[in-house]
């Protein structure tokens, strides 16, 4: 398969613990120089301190573009009923309004860049449910939607990426809403998308075939827009830990020095993801989301990490 991917680059930061903008600086010098990168997915974030506006206009280059996702911000958030489907109204309202914040964002980031540099905002079906506590519903996530769909978002998309929803037989990573509900939330609304991310679809079902039921049902619902490439463990003695969603590399089965043969994601798994993402008529953006749980920030395995996750994907010919 010869395509272009998005790299999500904060995942393996060198400066994920504090900024270092000369030590992110080599990193994303590393990463320009990948013909198969076409962008990066960038964490939402309040603290300005971190990716500031004038090191991204150094370091971004033009051929670049940006999908943002809201995840990481919502999930420092303390309080547990705050999310664009709580079943509290104060809460739905603060993630609401904390969307204005991220399409404010969006709208300084073109107009800085002179470009539409943002394609997509990844936005998620928090908070999360558990055996004891259900606090979110698509009715709510739905009064939402239509909030923030009347922000003014100009080119940008809106998708909605699914993450493992909460089941009785195991512990959720993230426990959002199923697929189903959200599904029948954007269909209520119009004009958002689905973006699925193998690693969290297997670790909804504790199962490699997840993935492939929701490009399914998301290619049958005529919603998916994007797939990220992230893989997960059934090893308990892993260093990514079991079914967690920690990002994990892909099996090694190109041979490279980062790759981990404990994965889940394997040839197999992301040829048949390839051939069922083949399926769908809306025109896909990919992406890769690993990340080094080491403490030692080598740059050479920060860098090596994305690029033999892509060399991975695109090896496989349908």
């Amino acid at each position: 398969m010869n395509t272009g991917y998005f790299v999500s680059a904060y995942a393996t930061s060198p400066s994920s613990q504090a900024w270092e903008p000369e030590l992110e600086s080599q990193y994303f010098l590393e990463l320009k120089k990948s013909p198969k990168i076409l962008g990066i997915e960038h964490p939402f974030s309040l603290n300005e301190d971190k990716y500031p506006l004038p090191w991204l206009l150094e370091n971004i280059p033009q051929h670049w573009s940006f999908t943002i996702t809201t995840l990481p911000y919502f999930m420092n958030i303390t309080d547990p009923f705050v999310g664009l489907a709580s079943t509290q109204e104060e809460g739905r309202a603060q993630a609401v309004a904390l969307m204005q914040q991220v399409c404010d964002y969006v709208a300084k980031l073109n107009q800085a860049f002179n470009r539409p540099l943002v394609k997509a905002v990844h936005l998620h079906s928090f908070p999360n449910n558990d055996q004891n506590n259900k606090r979110s519903h698509k009715e709510a996530l739905i009064t939402s939607l239509k909030e923030i769909k009347s922000m003014g978002w100009g080119q940008t998309q809106l998708n909605l990426e699914h993450c493992d929803a909460y089941v009785s037989t195991h512990a959720a990573e993230k426990g959002f809403l199923p697929l189903e509900d959200e599904i029948e939330a954007l269909k209520a609304v119009h004009g958002y998308g689905i973006i699925l991310n193998w690693a969290r679809s297997a670790i909804e079902g504790h199962s490699s075939s997840t993935p492939l039921q929701h490009i399914e049902m998301a290619i049958k619902s005529g919603l998916l827009q994007g797939f990220f490439f992230s893989g997960c463990t059934d090893n308990k003695n892993n260093e990514y830990g079991y079914w967690k969603d920690t990002h994990m590399p892909p099996k090694n089965f190109i041979h490279g020095e980062y790759l981990q043969d404990d994965s889940l994601l394997g040839k197999d798994e992301i040829t048949q993801s390839l051939r069922a993402l083949s399926g769908c008529n809306n025109p896909l953006y990919m992406g890769v989301k690993v990340h080094d749980p080491s403490h030692f920030r080598v740059m050479a395995k920060r860098v090596g990490l994305n690029l033999e996750t892509i060399h991975a994907v695109n090896s496989i010919t349908l």
